[in-house]
């Protein structure tokens, strides 16, 4: 069974919100990311990314558009992954700190000098944030 996850890419101007991964995440620990989570049964896509948003930042997130629409294994599950941006209000924090231990802002154009999570960084190329 495929699984589905959501991640909002959370900008203002060329500046872009990265969560760092906490020493007790699965995988990837202390690497930079997007946030986002899995869609839960019974939530859309765009709910299950507002639910996350709220629920790891502590804020109002408000998907406006489909970046990429991919699929992917890690080599345990299948997964389907749809990336949003969209508008945000509200000050973002770190709320589940055994998921992302700090947020902070990075500028897009030093993101090839960011300890990035793999997806991460592939995404970031895609966009052509970073060049390879």
């Amino acid at each position: 069974m495929i699984k589905q996850a959501v991640v909002a890419l959370i900008q203002d101007g060329e500046k872009i919100l990265l969560g760092k991964r906490s020493p007790d995440a699965r995988g990837q620990v202390g690497k930079w990311e997007n946030l986002g989570g899995e869609v839960e049964v019974g939530e859309t896509p765009e709910q299950a990314v507002e639910r996350e948003i709220k629920e790891e930042l502590g804020i109002d997130f408000v998907p406006e558009k489909i970046v990429i629409d991919d699929n992917f294994s890690n080599g345990d599950d299948d997964w389907h992954v749809l990336i949003f941006e969209g508008t945000y209000t509200g000050t973002p924090i770190a709320m589940i700190p055994t998921e992302t231990s700090e947020v902070r802002w990075f500028d897009k154009d030093k993101l090839g000098e960011v300890d990035l999570a793999t997806y991460t960084r592939e995404d970031f190329v895609r966009f052509g944030w970073i060049k390879e």
